[in-house]
């Protein structure tokens, strides 16, 4: 008997796990039924908490503190806290205000739907502290060139953690941040940034940013003062083009540095400055240039910071020649006569042409006569001084005769053939 009774007990028991775990599975999926959110508010500020039920069949909505106290049952407010405000109640929803929030405020806050079993949803309501005013620091207050200085920005009492970032003008910086956990849930931010300055680095603001969900960004700046060697550089005031013999010479020194260079000085490199130049603060002036004041002319400035210089290579060139003196001839007028205008009568523009053919043709007939009676003329002269030699058929073969008889006899038909002499005139 005991023994069935041990084994009924058992039975039983099981029995109520299984009823059990099936009631919690059926409560889990149940309680997807009711909603809430998560809540961020700024410290000082007023929070809402939404209970939202989807499908509702008149149960109760109430809202419990993270003590587990109700704070609202149905639109009934149980708890003596005024700071609490119904917002909305309905059916579906019930809307609580919190004015005036403190950290003491923060936790799980708890929707519950009185359904069998309960439903429940959760808001954690979160509270941010915003932080206070950055304090920013530097190791020196003025820093020479190619240095390297600290600075330092703290910013203290937030929840959660600042986050803090260097800017230098607008290059981002990597600083190096240390955050420590207060007492009270408060965080305290300090970041340090080591920055190498140059001489375009004075005057230039570094900032240390902070950024926080509660604030638009916090800033601090520090404007750098950078110390630095002076910047020297020659200016030639006259002449504008070449330096020859016989003209001046105007050189001005510009200087520039941190602290202003006080101390500006002139001199020639590997040789003296020439004795009647003259020197006043940071010009130089040299009158009747002539060839041996040729060399390189230097101007040194100095601060306490150091000294630097810049060099003018003086070379003087011949003296221009002397131009001819001007003509004192009175100007001369130049008449201009103009074109007959054509655009009138097209056919004066051809008469003008034809007229202007016919005088080119007589011109060239002209020269052609001349050259012709030119020729004519040495033809003339030259026959005039050569006169050529005529020949006859009378007494032909004469030339062999003995005397003068005898050529008459030979001749060849004597005087019978006198008609048919005949002359050849070369």
């Amino acid at each position: 008997m005991a023994y069935g009774y041990i084994s009924s007990a058992l039975m039983w028991s099981a029995f109520a796990a299984v009823l059990l775990t099936g009631a919690a599975q059926f409560a889990s999926a149940e309680s997807q039924n009711l909603e809430t959110d998560d809540v961020w508010v700024v410290e000082g500020e007023t929070a809402t908490i939404s209970c939202r039920v989807k499908n509702n069949d008149d149960s109760v909505i109430q809202l419990l503190n993270p003590n587990r106290q109700t704070i609202y049952f149905r639109d009934v407010r149980p708890l003596k806290d005024s700071r609490f405000q119904l917002v909305n109640f309905s059916e579906n929803e019930l809307r609580v205000s919190l004015t005036n929030v403190s950290l003491s405020d923060e936790g799980r806050y708890v929707c519950q739907l009185y359904t069998d079993p309960p439903q429940e949803a959760y808001a954690d309501l979160t509270v941010l502290v915003p932080p206070g005013n950055p304090i920013m620091e530097a190791e020196e207050d003025v820093v020479t060139e190619g240095n390297e200085t600290e600075m330092s920005c703290t910013t203290s009492s937030s929840k959660p953690p600042a986050k803090i970032r260097w800017l230098k003008g607008a290059q981002e910086l990597q600083g190096v941040s240390r955050v420590e956990d207060n007492y009270d849930s408060m965080y305290t931010v300090s970041s340090r940034v080591r920055v190498t300055v140059t001489k375009e680095d004075d005057g230039v603001a570094v900032r240390c940013v902070v950024e926080h969900p509660a604030i638009k960004d916090f800033t601090a700046q520090k404007i750098l003062e950078v110390q630095y060697k002076p910047e020297v550089k020659i200016s030639v005031e006259y002449p504008k083009g070449l330096t020859r013999e016989g003209e001046n010479l105007e050189l001005t020194c510009r200087t520039r540095g941190k602290p202003q260079p006080q101390e500006v000085s002139w001199i020639k490199v590997d040789d003296d400055v020439p004795p009647h130049a003259v020197i006043t603060g940071s010009e130089l002036y040299i009158e009747n240039l002539n060839k041996s004041f040729n060399g390189t002319y230097r101007c040194v400035a100095a601060n306490s910071i150091g000294e630097a210089y810049d060099d003018y290579i003086l070379y003087v060139y011949d003296a221009p020649t002397t131009p001819p003196p001007p003509s004192t001839a009175p100007p001369t007028t130049i008449t201009t006569t103009p074109l007959p205008d054509t655009t009138q009568d097209s056919r004066a523009g051809e008469g003008v042409q034809r007229s202007v053919d016919h005088a080119v043709i007589g011109g060239v007939v002209a020269v052609v006569m001349f050259a012709i009676l030119c020729a004519l003329i040495v033809l003339g002269r030259y026959f005039a001084r050569h006169k050529g030699t005529y020949f006859t058929h009378e007494a032909k073969g004469a030339d062999d005769a003995a005397d003068a008889d005898t050529a008459i006899i030979n001749a060849e038909g004597g005087v019978t053939h006198s008609d048919d002499k005949k002359e050849y005139y070369i």
